[in-house]
Formats: C-alpha cells, structure tokens, sequence
C-alpha cells in the first residue's frame, strides 16, 4: 500500500514539475522581443520606419513594472494577468498576439488619425500611461524620454 501511495505522490510531483513551468511559459510570452510594427506588417503601417524598439526585455517588463502598478496603465489589469496591460483584448489564460492581428486594430487606428499615426497608440499606452504616471507617483519605470526606447542606430 505504502509503494502504491508513494508511486502516486511521485506522479503527481512530476506533473507538477512538468506542466506548471510550460504553462508559466505559455503565459509569460517571449523574454526578449523586437518592437517593429513598420517592418512587420508594412501593409498596415505605411509610414517610413524610423524608430523601433529592439530587444525589449518582455519578462523583465511583466515581472518588475507591471506588478502592481495596474492604477498606472491605460488598460485594466490584475497582477495574474498582467499581459492584459498592453494586450487589452485577452482574457486571462489567453495566449496573447501581436496588436495588429486585433480585430479593433483599424478602430484604434481611426481614434489616433489613422495608420501613419500608428505610434500614437504606443506612446499613449506605454510612455503617456504607465511611464510618466509611474514616473511621476516616484515610482521605478520606463523611459520617458525618446532615446530610452529608441535609441539611435549605429551606420
């Protein structure tokens, strides 16, 4: 009987070491990402690329700025989902995607002036939100300056 009972436990441990971890992946997305909106769907922006934000440290955003600080952000959140923050459309456990695959992209769009103003919603939801709202309650933020997510390309 004791075998039998420690043979489960020893199951249940390792679906737990097992399917935790890859749902914590599923949810957390990429650690780094490269933010190009003009390069990537070039048939939507049509505005010459002159910024965009490489390597942007996505885990590192979720799990230092995004918790806890859900009064900050543009879009409600809670703290077991923070991807809601800047993908506003998921519901919790929800794999998100890119913005422009939304089905309210072309709605977003009309509000800021259309597609050449395409930079306006990410500048109104990261830096105009949650940057400079942070920023100014004295607390540890993102860049509100151009250069903190955009800096210049080296020829």
């Amino acid at each position: 009987m004791k075998k039998k009972w420690l043979s489960l436990g020893l199951v249940a441990a390792l679906a737990v070491v097992v399917a935790v971890p890859a749902g914590w992946a599923l949810d957390k997305g990429p650690d780094t990402i490269d933010i190009n909106a003009q390069k990537t769907h070039s048939d939507v922006i049509t505005k010459k690329d002159k910024k965009s934000v490489l390597g942007f440290k996505h885990h590192k955003h979720q799990d230092e700025f995004l918790m806890g600080n859900a009064e900050y952000a543009k879009f409600k959140y809670t703290d077991d989902y923070t991807c809601a923050a800047c993908h506003h459309t998921n519901k919790a456990g929800e794999q998100p995607g890119s913005c422009l695959k939304c089905k309210d992209v072309n709605k977003m769009l009309d509000k800021v002036g259309g597609k050449k103003k395409f930079e306006k919603i990410y500048h109104k939801t990261c830096r105009d939100a949650c940057h400079k709202k942070m920023d100014k309650a004295g607390k540890k933020t993102g860049p509100t300056k151009c250069k903190g997510c955009h800096p210049k390309k080296k020829k």
